[in-house]
């Protein structure tokens, strides 16, 4: 999926906070301006984020709904040690935290 069209998806539906937390920017418009089809592309190591955050998000959004799926972004998770999926995006603890949303998603224990 292009760059633009998943950060406009997430802003969307996660908000642009949101996005802008899980990227790892200071700067609070830099969400708007990605989502710009003719905007600046993020850096990789952000674009790598958002693209980590689109996946967790989209799978739990798919099995649980929007609404629930940005609860679960936002609040601490025992399967991540009470941090936040969010910051565990932005840290790209990739494992950890695809790992914790296919657990909710399957009801199941991640280890």
């Amino acid at each position: 999926m292009n760059i633009h069209d998943l950060v406009r998806e997430l802003n969307q539906n996660v908000g642009a906070t949101v996005v802008q937390t899980m990227a790892g920017v200071k700067d609070r418009t830099s969400p708007y301006s990605w989502a710009k089809p003719d905007g600046p592309d993020p850096r990789p190591a952000k674009e790598a984020r958002l693209r980590l955050g689109y996946r967790v998000w989209k799978t739990l959004e798919m099995a649980e709904g929007k609404h629930v799926a940005l609860a679960w972004l936002m609040g601490a998770n025992p399967r991540l040690d009470e941090e936040l999926p969010v910051l565990c995006i932005q840290q790209q603890k990739v494992r950890e935290v695809i790992g914790a949303a296919e657990a909710f998603v399957d009801d199941t224990y991640a280890p």
